[in-house]
């Protein structure tokens, strides 16, 4: 009983090829959507650990995947602006700011711009799509008028208004979400 669990070997990674990079590539974007920053970043992860372990130069394969992500670019398989608005839109609804919305597409490797013309094309179809992505987290968080006690004085009411303003959203926002009722 005082024996431990056998370490499972890692298997020792591949070397590095235009076919297994391809492969590598098309595997990841059956099953996400992604920018091609990202693609990038994922690929010369897979490089640099390879590399690494077969004492193999990084800076010969990095060619390979700047033509990679340029192909699938120029067929379509990876669009950025399409990529924005998927993610834009997902984010709206569950309830993220702009300025959350805004950091987690760019660590996704989108430039501002891309990311603002998403967000003004998706936040064109809704009257005020801060507050109602407000409203949307203070129903998921069970803020305001969606919590289950009665407040029981004003420095709760301040934590909740907190809660907001670190997910981003300004004190007039996030005042104004909480005063909803439920029925609106």
């Amino acid at each position: 009983m005082d024996e431990k669990p056998a370490q499972r070997e890692r298997k020792a990674p591949k070397k590095i090829s235009k076919k297994y990079l391809e492969n590598a590539a098309l595997f990841y974007l059956r099953r996400y959507a992604t920018s091609a920053e990202n693609l990038k970043r994922i690929l010369l992860h897979k490089i640099k650990k390879s590399c690494t372990f077969h004492q193999a130069p990084v800076e010969d394969f990095i060619p390979l995947v700047d033509e990679l992500v340029a192909r699938y670019i120029a067929v379509g398989l990876i669009d950025d602006a399409v990529f924005a608005r998927g993610r834009v839109t997902s984010l709206r609804r569950q309830g993220l700011s702009k300025q959350a919305i805004m950091g987690r597409l760019q660590s996704k490797g989108l430039s501002p711009s891309k990311i603002e013309e998403a967000l003004r094309r998706v936040d064109a179809e809704q009257g005020d799509p801060e507050i109602a992505a407000a409203i949307v987290y203070a129903r998921r968080k069970k803020l305001g008028p969606w919590r289950k006690q009665p407040l029981a004085d004003q420095k709760s009411r301040l934590k909740e208004l907190a809660v907001l303003g670190r997910a981003g959203f300004s004190y007039d926002v996030a005042r104004r979400a909480l005063k909803y009722t439920p029925e609106e």
